[in-house]
């Protein structure tokens, strides 16, 4: 029987290979097996991982997450001095934020953490890689940008931030146009029916999903019949945004520090202090909000400090220009790559409202030096920003036309 077999299975290759057209011999004899693609996550080979995915609980910390995955408490105290007071601090992990545990498995079948992945949302994530050497940095996750037209008008009783929405645009996009671009020019609480406006930016899509703005790459708005347009354009090392004459439609200084905060102590000579009980001078304004509330330089700057100090908690000072420096004391925690020497523009976020050093409650203390004297911004006469210069004028000039030629084919559309 086996040799009868063997047999059979001979003849019927044999037949099959003489009735086969020679191509298909040579397609199967040159046909390669096609390896699968690695399945890549986070910049890892996940293929080579066992890989965890969860999200933060309420009052869980990193420490416990990593205890329970095998990492020694003197791995998980390193990792924890390392990030401490950095823009990765371990201890600011935010309940119901996704995570991801790289593992690997030992003899006895228990899974032992190699890599942590934290995600701040949904494009940029912290990387905290025990393996070895540790390192810790963030990265981002591969978007696709498109460029998006919008144009809309507003109705009686409708609002700009109303106005996009029913057209599709993001309540960060509104904000970017009335609160960053227009914020020194135009008051959004007062917009008119019949006002109109279009727009030209980024858009950036995560697997199809759309998950935040890019740039702004320009704006017209038409209120009660006057023209205001917006051009970014890089004049002196940063963008900034001017109006089709060339002037730049923000202030020196932005009026407030955080958004929807409110003054809760002015500058002052005497004051009581609510945590030494003292009488003593405040030389600064404190502006309370709510906690993690973004904290953002009110001109540009380069960074003089970013630190710790027992009084000020975590801070960051700027220094403008040979004249004027700012100071914003007890953050939650410091920006992302703010250090001394850093670029900062106007309206950037810097650190986030917290409670560290002296302070009570969650605010900033935001202090400002002219002539390296301390004084009251509220009662100093400020600069204005400087137009388009005359190297630049030119083109500047061709720049706003063709991005004029956009706005102006750019039909309005009106909400029903």
């Amino acid at each position: 029987m086996k040799y009868s077999t063997i047999t059979l299975s001979v003849i019927l290759l044999f037949l099959f290979s003489c009735n086969s057209p020679v191509e298909n011999s040579e397609s199967v004899t040159n046909s390669k097996i096609v390896a699968p693609e690695p399945v890549i996550e986070y910049g890892f080979d996940a293929d080579t991982f066992l890989v965890i995915k969860n999200e933060i609980q309420s009052g869980q910390s990193l420490g416990k997450i990593l205890s329970d995955f095998g990492v020694s408490y003197a791995q998980i105290d390193k990792i924890a001095r390392k990030t401490r007071r950095t823009e990765y601090d371990v201890r600011y992990l935010k309940a119901g934020h996704p995570y991801a545990m790289f593992c690997v498995l030992d003899t006895t079948g228990r899974e032992n953490a190699q890599i942590f992945v934290y995600e701040e949302d949904k494009i940029n994530y912290v990387v905290y890689d025990f393996r070895d050497t540790l390192k810790v940095y963030q990265a981002q996750k591969p978007v696709e940008v498109k460029l998006i037209e919008d144009a809309g008008i507003i109705e009686k009783g409708s609002s700009f931030f109303l106005t996009g929405a029913a057209i599709g645009m993001s309540d960060r996009l509104c904000e970017i146009i009335s609160d960053e671009i227009y914020c020194w020019t135009l008051d959004f609480r007062n917009v008119q029916p019949g006002d109109r406006f279009k727009v030209l930016y980024e858009a950036k899509y995560l697997s199809g999903e759309f998950v935040g703005v890019g740039d702004v790459k320009c704006v017209y708005f038409n209120h009660l019949g006057a023209d205001f347009y917006a051009f970014p354009y890089n004049d002196t090392g940063f963008d900034d945004y001017f109006d089709q004459d060339g002037k730049n439609l923000r202030k020196f200084f932005l009026k407030t520090p955080v958004k929807n905060s409110r003054i809760s102590s002015r500058y002052s000579k005497n004051r009581f202090h609510p945590v030494q009980k003292r009488w003593k001078s405040h030389k600064g304004t404190d502006y309370a909000a709510a906690r993690g509330t973004p904290i953002w330089a009110t001109a540009d700057g380069v960074i003089d400090a970013a630190t710790y100090t027992k009084f000020n908690g975590n801070y960051v000072k700027v220094r403008h220009n040979g004249t004027y420096t700012t100071q914003y004391l007890h953050m939650s925690k410091i920006a992302k790559g703010i250090r001394p020497g850093v670029h900062v523009k106007q309206g950037q976020t810097i650190g986030y409202v917290g409670s560290t050093g002296l302070a009570t409650g969650p605010h900033v203390c935001y202090r400002f030096w002219k002539n390296g004297v301390q004084v009251d911004p509220f009662k100093t006469k400020l600069p204005p920003s400087d137009p388009i210069s005359d190297v630049s004028r030119i083109s500047f000039e061709l720049y706003r036309d063709s991005l004029t030629q956009i706005l102006d084919s750019i039909p309005f559309t009106e909400v029903l």
